[in-house]
Formats: structure tokens, C-alpha cells, sequence
């Protein structure tokens, strides 16, 4: 069985998070230590949160559109980088979960196809 879910987010709406007095709390609930870490390696922090938010997203969606009870929390799923910068998903579910992200302009997009 092969699942999809997809998510787009406005990057200016996570400059406005960043920006905000919100940072902190809302990057500690959504995104792993490992993700924090790696987006200090980015110039862009705005676009590589709003592209790993969207795949979190997609991947809820994916894993929802199947199994009732996948309640996994944004933190629980990791989205990282291999060396040669494709991105991979680190989750507690057994699935083999691919993941693509993508930025254009203002926008970060997210597609992931679950195959279980």
C-alpha cells in the first residue's frame, strides 16, 4: 500500500514565528535538537523551518489518510539531510517514508509517499 501527503507553507508566516517571541517555544515543540542543530548550518532559516514544517505536515497527512491512530507528534518525526543533501525521515513508525521538499519564491512545499 503506498500513501501520499503533501503541505505548503508560506515562508514569511515562519519569519514572522522566528521573529517573534514565540521562537523559542514553537521550535522546541515542533522540530528535534538534530533539526535545530542543522539549521544553524543554514543561511536561510526561514526557508529550511517552513520546508522541514511542510514535510511534517505531509507526513501526518500520509500516515493519517491509513491509520487511525497515527498520532504522531511534529517532534517525534525527524526530517535530516545525508552528506549529499537529500533529505531523509527519522520516525518512530516502521513505514519506509520518502520525502521531497522544495522552495520557490515565498513558498516551501513538501511531498512525501509512504510505502508500507
Amino acid at each position: 500500500m503506498t500513501n501520499l501527503g503533501v503541505d505548503i507553507v508560506a515562508i514569511d508566516r515562519m519569519e514572522s514565528i522566528l521573529s517573534s517571541d514565540k521562537r523559542v517555544k514553537f521550535l522546541n515543540k515542533i522540530f528535534s535538537e538534530n533539526e535545530i542543530a542543522e539549521s544553524q548550518k543554514k543561511e536561510n532559516k526561514a526557508q529550511y523551518f517552513s520546508g522541514r514544517f511542510a514535510a511534517k505536515e505531509a507526513i501526518k497527512k500520509a500516515l493519517s489518510s491509513y491509520k487511525e491512530s497515527a498520532n504522531q507528534s511534529f517532534k517525534s518525526i525527524e526530517v535530516l539531510n545525508s552528506k549529499s543533501g537529500k533529505p531523509y525521515v527519522v520516525s518512530q513508525t516502521n513505514e519506509d517514508i520518502n520525502i521531497s521538499i522544495s522552495h520557490d519564491g515565498n513558498y516551501a512545499v513538501a511531498f512525501c509517499i509512504i510505502d508500507k
